[in-house]
């Protein structure tokens, strides 16, 4: 029994060995497929950002040709996967908009603490475009690492680079990293350009160069895709001539949606007539409770503090961006159409700030349309599209006085947003029938909300 149980160890020794030989023989030419020359794709441009950038492809790289939208960022992904059903390294590219304000060391420690590593060795490397900070991090009780680097782009885009491996070759991970980070380019923006001087326009004149006896006020009846009246929106945009702080400009808002329970939205904004400084906040009363302050100052930099509430729990959370010619505050959006038609400009791209922070890269075009249409009152169509990966765009009606008359908006679904009399309004909505009515609604929302 003795003799029969020391041989079948010893064949399942042998076969151990055997194996772990194999796996050696396996990684030492996966190694020397991993140091052999990289080969880099053509460049690939992310149009709306300003710069294009190469990826490893062949010597068993896969990569893609175009810049796919996840996780709320534009990505590049390629793996290696030389004779093997499973990635042995990957390569990932990611364009960060709005770029927030972060200091490279605190974002490679959370970086290992979330790879559940350590930084073995860190550094810069410069480049004519731009300059990255680097770390490398191994996994610990893993042969796995991970190369991860940073650089600010033009535009304020931020791009992230890392490079992944498991076979225990940290060289070979710097080296695809450099040959990526060193392919970096500039490219030409014109539509990004466009927008930047559109807006250094608009801030040369003034906002309160658009008033119409100092004031705008907009009220519009909401629709859904069946054409009910689901709720409405309107707004005050006040020129005060002095105010607080240099702030001269005020408006105040409300989004009604009626329902169970109904949701409601209010706004508060002040800015200086170049909205170079501003302070925004925005209420948001539904389901659940969420808030969000928005302030602006002269150095550029944009303070996003949000809060929310519901039975469960209590958030707040707060971030810094860098801003810069191209960013627009979506409260004044209108008014940029307006300048972009006096202009004679037919397309641009601007990065729009949302009440609720986000800041989303738009385009904006000139349509040509046909009157006989049923657009007989129509004397401008533009389109919105937004630049995040969503399958939505708006349409804005404008008429002969460059006066929005409706606006069509293609989310999940279509909306409608059909300018409409106060008192029609008034009465549709009796609950909110004094905030339609009154005229000083910037007064009004003060005292209510904020």
């Amino acid at each position: 029994m003795n003799g029969t149980y020391d041989t079948k160890v010893s064949i399942r020794v042998k076969v151990a060995f055997l194996g772990l030989f194999v796996l050696a023989l396996a990684s030492a030419r996966v190694m020397v497929a991993l140091r052999s020359t990289i080969i880099l794709s053509a460049p690939i441009e992310l149009s709306h950002a300003g710069f294009a950038v190469r990826m490893p492809d062949g010597n068993g790289w896969q990569s893609p040709d175009q810049w796919d939208y996840r996780q709320r960022a534009f990505t590049l992904y390629g793996t290696f996967t030389p004779n093997s059903p499973r990635p042995l390294a990957s390569a990932r590219c990611t364009c960060v908009f709005p770029a927030e304000i972060i200091d490279p060391q605190q974002r490679f420690t959370n970086l290992e603490e979330k790879l559940d590593g350590h930084i073995i060795k860190s550094g810069q490397i410069e480049t004519e475009i731009a300059v990255v900070d680097w770390a490398c991090i191994q996994k610990n009780d893993s042969w796995s690492g991970t190369m991860f680097g940073m650089a600010d782009l033009p535009y304020n885009r931020r791009i992230e680079i890392e490079v992944e491996e498991g076979a225990g070759d940290m060289d070979m991970a710097e080296q695809v990293f450099r040959a990526i980070t060193e392919s970096l380019v500039i490219t030409e923006s014109p539509l990004l350009e466009a927008g930047s001087s559109v807006i250094s326009d608009m801030k040369a004149k003034g906002v309160a160069s658009f008033m119409d006896n100092q004031n705008r006020q907009d009220l519009f009846l909401i629709r859904d895709s069946r054409r009910r009246i689901i709720g409405f929106t309107t707004s005050v945009l006040v020129d005060m001539g002095k105010g607080v702080d240099g702030f001269t400009i005020q408006a105040a808002g409300l989004d009604y949606i009626r329902g169970r329970p109904a949701h409601e939205e209010v706004t508060s904004f002040e800015s200086d007539d170049r909205f170079d400084r501003f302070a925004w906040k925005s209420e948001a009363i539904g389901i659940e409770l969420s808030g969000t302050t928005l302030t602006l100052e002269d150095d550029g930099i944009l303070a996003v503090d949000r809060s929310g509430f519901s039975a469960e729990v209590e958030l707040s959370q707060e971030n810094r961006y860098k801003t810069g010619q191209t960013v627009m505050p979506d409260i004044l959006l209108d008014l940029l159409i307006v300048r972009m038609i006096e202009l004679n400009t037919e397309e641009i791209i601007v990065d729009v700030i949302k009440a609720d922070g986000r800041i989303i890269p738009t385009r904006i075009s000139r349509v040509e349309f046909d009157k006989a249409a049923g657009l007989s009152d129509v004397s401008y169509m533009l389109k919105l599209t937004p630049l995040d990966g969503r399958d939505s765009f708006q349409h804005v009606y404008l008429d002969d006085r460059k006066r929005v008359l409706r606006t069509g908006l293609k989310r999940e679904s279509i909306f409608w947003f059909e300018r409409g009399n106060p008192k029609d309004v008034a009465e549709l909505f009796p609950e909110r029938k004094e905030f339609i009515l009154q005229s000083g609604k910037i007064e009004r929302y003060r005292g209510n909300h904020i």
